[in-house]
């Protein structure tokens, strides 16, 4: 039996569900929500460096677009707290993106 190694973002059910409708959207609506999550973040101050960013061969959904690999280590090493409420705020934020979407 191979054991499969558990994601960062799995540790909390109501940000992995927030990572799969992230992963699951249009490229385009991905890159709308990485720049609504780093422009969050920018709101409150929240800073850390990405300098090790891309220190690994560029294997996951998210490393194909830069803004959303940016949006998703930012994430990753947000306080618990602040991780919770940007899942809260990105599957609120793509469901109201392809709600508009459908309706045009």
């Amino acid at each position: 039996m191979v054991e499969r190694k558990q994601r960062w973002y799995d540790v909390d059910p109501v940000l992995s569900r927030a990572i799969s409708v992230w992963e699951k959207a249009d490229e385009n609506i991905q890159t709308v929500c990485a720049e609504y999550v780093l422009d969050k973040l920018k709101d409150i101050n929240f800073e850390m460096s990405l300098d090790e960013q891309y220190e690994y061969i560029l294997r996951r959904w998210y490393d194909k677009n830069v803004k959303v690999s940016h949006a998703m280590e930012y994430i990753k090493h947000a306080p618990d707290e602040l991780r919770h409420e940007l899942a809260l705020d990105i599957v609120e934020y793509i469901d109201k993106i392809e709600t508009e979407k459908n309706e045009q």
